[in-house]
């Protein structure tokens, strides 16, 4: 006789349960961390931006896209905040605060700052992870 039995076909599932149980959430954190980086890789374009606009004009304000000297792939402005369909940058004088619908507030200082890095949220530690010095809030 050919085939399975009905207890060899349970078990199958059960270990395909058990396996998927176990890799869904690793999935999820592997989705957040790369999320966190492009958070984090657009934040520093920005203030780095923002300090070239600063080193060039003195004094002069770099809370608009206008002081700008890059473009964020995805992102409609807004005043001074960039919305792309992950994240909300907003300018600052000191720095830029990057949102995720209210997940995690990250604000990356400029050379204005006075603060420098502080995040708030579940994903701080996945920012300290990726290198990046934050102070929790």
């Amino acid at each position: 006789m050919k085939g399975f039995t009905l207890i060899e076909l349970l078990v199958v599932v059960l270990i395909v349960g058990i396996l998927s149980a176990v890799a869904l959430p690793q999935y999820k954190k592997t989705v957040e961390k790369s999320r966190a980086a492009e958070a984090l890789v657009n934040g520093k374009a920005i203030v780095e931006a923002q300090n070239r606009s600063l080193t060039a004009f003195p004094g002069d304000s770099v809370a608009s896209k206008s002081a700008l000297d890059i473009k964020v792939t995805g992102c409609s402005w807004s005043g001074s905040a960039c919305t792309t369909d992950k994240f909300t940058y907003t300018l600052q004088e000191d720095g830029v605060e990057i949102t995720r619908e209210g997940k995690y507030t990250l604000f990356m200082g400029n050379q204005n700052a006075s603060g420098g890095n502080t995040c708030s949220g579940e994903l701080c530690s996945v920012m300290t992870g990726l290198g990046f010095e934050v102070q929790s809030n």
